[in-house]
C-alpha cells in the first residue's frame, strides 16, 4: 500500500522464450540455483508497497507454477497474495487477461516483466509521487549509443537525437481503470504496442520516464544469463 492507496502487480511470465534458444523457458531457468522468475518475486516483493500479484504463465505450466509459488510463499515468508493467471498469445494479451481478474479497489497496478530478476524495489518509493501528475510511470534509461534510422537496405537514413532517446524497462506504473480502458480499446482496435505505456501514450495519455538501474536487464538471450550471473556477483546477492 502507498498513502492510503492499494497496489497490485501483474507479473507477465507467459513468453515463450524463442530467442533464448534452449528447450526450457526462460523465466525457469536458473541463476545461482534461483529460477528468473523467483527472483523477480523475491525483489519485488521485499517491500510491504505491493498488497496482490498476479502472476501470468503459460497454461501448461500452470499449476506447476502455483506449487512453486505456495513453496516459495513459505521460504521467503511473502505477506502477499500471489495469484497464478493463465496467459494469452502475446505480452500484451497477457496483461490483458490478468487485469481482468483485478478487483476495483485496487488503484494502481504495477507491471513488471517476470525476466527482470534485479528490479529495486526502491524505485517505486522513490518516483511514485509523479502519479498526482501523470497516468502513467515508467523506468527507463538515456540512451548511451547513437542509434540511427535505415531503410530496408540498411543504408542509413538519419540519425536521431540521442538526448531524446531512452530505452524503456520495467516496473511500469497505471492507474486501475485507466490501464483497463486503454487494454478494452487496443483489443478493439487490434492495436498491439511493445508495451503498456505505449497503449497509454496511443490513446493521449501522460507517460512519464522515471531513470532506471543499468543493472535491471531483461534476460531474453544466453548472453543475458552470463550478464545476470555478474550483476548477482556484483550485487553480492545470495
Amino acid at each position: 500500500m502507498y498513502e492510503g492507496k492499494q497496489v497490485g502487480a501483474i507479473i507477465p511470465a507467459a513468453g515463450t522464450g524463442s530467442r533464448m534458444q534452449s528447450g526450457e523457458k526462460k523465466q525457469f531457468m536458473l541463476l545461482r540455483n534461483r529460477e528468473i522468475l523467483e527472483w523477480t518475486l523475491v525483489n519485488i516483493l521485499k517491500e510491504a508497497i505491493i498488497d496482490v500479484v498476479w502472476v501470468v504463465v503459460p497454461k501448461e505450466v500452470l499449476v506447476s507454477v502455483e506449487e512453486k509459488i505456495i513453496r516459495w510463499q513459505k521460504a521467503y515468508g511473502f505477506p502477499q497474495l500471489i495469484h497464478v493467471v493463465e496467459g494469452g498469445s502475446n505480452r500484451q494479451e497477457s496483461v490483458h487477461k490478468a487485469l481482468k481478474c483485478i478487483p476495483d479497489p485496487i488503484e494502481w497496478i504495477v507491471v513488471h516483466d517476470g525476466v527482470r530478476p534485479f528490479v529495486d524495489i526502491k524505485w517505486l518509493y522513490r518516483n511514485l509521487k509523479y502519479m498526482a501528475d501523470f497516468d502513467s510511470i515508467v523506468s527507463a534509461l538515456p540512451s548511451t549509443d547513437t542509434l540511427k534510422i535505415v531503410d530496408a537496405d540498411n543504408v542509413v537514413q538519419t540519425t536521431l537525437n540521442r538526448e531524446e532517446i531512452w530505452g524503456v524497462q520495467t516496473p511500469q506504473v497505471f492507474k486501475h481503470s485507466e490501464l483497463r480502458k486503454v487494454h478494452d480499446r487496443a483489443s478493439k482496435d487490434r492495436f498491439v504496442g511493445t508495451d503498456d505505456a505505449s497503449l497509454m501514450e496511443k490513446y493521449d495519455y501522460k507517460v512519464l520516464l522515471c531513470e532506471g538501474e543499468k543493472s535491471n536487464i531483461k534476460i531474453t538471450t544466453p548472453m543475458d544469463l552470463i550478464f545476470g550471473q555478474a550483476i548477482l556477483d556484483w550485487l553480492s546477492w545470495e
